[in-house]
């Protein structure tokens, strides 16, 4: 007589709490492993940016200490001198290219970064002649374009280049009606972005889109590492912060550090904004 073992299968039960434990572990693993992800790429990004310091130094050495910002004729939007072009037309990358190995540090590999250095007859085509189109730092040209260092009160405080929702800082921080870091572009970003009040004076279009949804390409680029940005000072030192905890004698080197203002945090409004840039 032949003996039959009847197999014992899972039950409907047992599958629904299996199925439950492996969701709920998912759930617990998936943001660390997120976080540990950007963290990684928040690496590449800090080395990135160390490397641009050390190519500004190089540059500042060879150029009587003055920061880039050349924008040679005719046109500026004209691509055979496009590499020469620090400001309008170019950007201060291209003038660092000759103290770099790699092109690519000029893109953060948690941004999409913004389209740079195209023949502005034809703004689909980007010029040849330099080895990059795509850029995701912004560079302070308000406060270090065409200066010397000499005329930095602090070049361990004075912010260069960050992670930033665009490339070009060059037009008044503060000033009604400008496109400013603090009036229109990075800190009210922040700020909307962390779930908080916009500041009286702030411009909102840069954070919001007019159906008043948030800008998510903004919002992407705007402090990107776990809500961390990185940032290059002028003396090449690299670190990650946020706009809290950044002072206005950070962005604008106008400010001398023995002035009071100069260590309001970048998320308040200072008692004077008379200073040149602002």
């Amino acid at each position: 007589m032949k003996v039959r073992f009847r197999q014992r299968a899972f039950t409907l039960i047992e599958l629904l709490v299996v199925v439950a434990i492996i969701a709920i572990l998912a759930a617990i693993l998936f943001p660390v492993f997120a976080q540990a992800r950007e963290k990684a790429r928040q690496a590449t990004c800090m080395a990135n940016l160390k490397q641009i310091g050390s190519a500004l130094s190089m540059y500042m050495q060879d150029f009587d200490e003055r920061f880039p910002s050349a924008n040679p004729p005719p046109n500026w939007g004209d691509c055979p001198t496009m590499p020469y072009r620090g400001s309008f037309g170019g950007w201060t990358g291209n003038l660092l290219m000759p103290y770099t190995t790699n092109s690519a540090i000029y893109k953060c590999p948690s941004t999409p970064g913004q389209t740079l250095n195209y023949d502005t007859a034809s703004p689909a085509n980007n010029c040849k002649t330099v080895p990059y189109n795509l850029a995701s730092y912004g560079y302070n040209y308000v406060s270090t374009g065409s200066k010397s260092m000499a005329q930095i009160f602090s070049p361990s405080d004075m912010m260069v280049m960050w992670d930033s929702t665009s490339t070009w800082i060059d037009c008044g921080y503060f000033l009604a009606g400008s496109c400013g870091v603090w009036r229109q572009r990075d800190v009210p970003v922040y700020l909307a972005k962390k779930g908080r009040q916009l500041i009286s004076g702030m411009d909102s279009t840069w954070a919001f889109n007019t159906n008043g949804t948030p800008n998510a390409g903004n919002w992407q680029r705007e402090c990107p590492h776990n809500n961390l940005m990185n940032v290059v000072f002028v003396d090449g030192h690299v670190k990650q912060t946020d706009w809290d905890k950044l002072k206005w004698g950070n962005l604008n080197g106008n400010i001398p550090p023995t002035d009071p203002n100069f260590n309001v945090s970048l998320t308040a409004i200072p008692s004077r904004t008379d200073y040149s840039g602002m």
